[in-house]
């Protein structure tokens, strides 16, 4: 009984399961966990002195969802490399919200929207957002600074309600007391050709972000198009809310690490707003815009 003590101590309180708890809970055999660890280092046990795997809970949960992207039509090994950066909170910095998840999930697929239309899908995940008063993460950014002192009051309210807000766009300084945040984007910034909104809450996570297609400068400013994805993945959204934190950073925005931390702190959202509810608030924008 000393002993098994002793090995026990030697892994972190909360890798206390076996690779056969892991298994009944996940329904990936303990075969195959081993293949994946062997090939991908994935999923990654701490080890007793005696060499007996022990896992956390969470990794059942990071298992789960590679098993869930792998069946959605995801190659294993980018579902475990997605699974691992979102898990991880590392990686190198994309230079845009758009550039990350184009990259990353490739599964996402592009639409191209009127600027309108993109308008009825950012006001209706701004309101899912408000209305879950879920103390969310939340980013947005901004083409142009008069776009946002359109949309100020908005995001002061959405301010509010949230744990962390940030808009990005090609402010003069950076305002670090105001509320939101105001990140200032540098001339050669691809997110200042771009327009994102990112929710990140326990209730009701999404993401979308665009880039307006070059060569339309004679079409008016609601009639342009944009080359844009969106996703109420949780995962996908936790990718673009590190990415934003990681271009502030860029930016200059140095806040202790208190964006990162609050993310880290939080686990990945289970759930989001249904679909229905969704769809009908951006049915009920693009309608009241034509």
């Amino acid at each position: 009984m000393i002993q098994m003590g002793a090995e026990e101590n030697a892994v972190s309180d909360e890798a206390h399961l076996t690779i056969g708890d892991v298994a009944a809970r996940t329904g990936v055999s303990a075969a195959t966990l081993r293949a994946w660890e062997r090939r991908h280092d994935f999923p990654r046990p701490e080890r007793l002195p005696g060499g007996h795997r022990r896992y956390r809970q969470d990794q059942c949960e990071q298992v789960k969802e590679v098993v869930r992207r792998r069946d959605g039509g995801v190659r294993l090994e980018v579902a475990i490399a997605d699974v691992m950066m979102a898990s991880s909170h590392q990686g190198p910095a994309a230079p845009s919200v758009f550039a990350s998840l184009r990259a990353r999930h490739p599964q996402l697929e592009a639409l191209h929207l009127r600027k309108s239309m993109m308008k009825s899908l950012s006001w209706a995940l701004e309101d899912e957002a408000l209305a879950t008063a879920a103390r969310p993460v939340i980013f947005g950014n901004f083409q142009r600074v008069k776009h946002f002192e359109v949309a100020r009051p908005r995001w002061e309210e959405l301010a509010r309600v949230a744990d962390v807000a940030v808009v990005f766009s090609a402010f003069d300084e950076m305002r670090v007391d105001a509320s939101p945040v105001r990140v200032a984007l540098p001339a050669d910034a691809p997110m200042r050709h771009e327009w994102s909104v990112v929710v990140d809450s326990a209730e009701f996570c999404a993401a979308l972000s665009a880039w307006e297609i070059p060569g339309q400068d004679h079409k008016p400013n609601q009639d342009r198009v944009m080359e844009g994805m969106w996703t109420v993945d949780p995962w996908v959204v936790r990718d673009a809310a590190l990415t934003c934190v990681r271009v502030a950073g860029d930016c200059g925005y140095d806040d202790g690490g208190q964006m990162l931390k609050t993310l880290q702190e939080r686990p990945v959202s289970a759930a989001s707003a249904p679909m229905v509810t969704l769809f009908n608030r951006i049915v009920s924008y693009a309608d009241s815009a034509r």
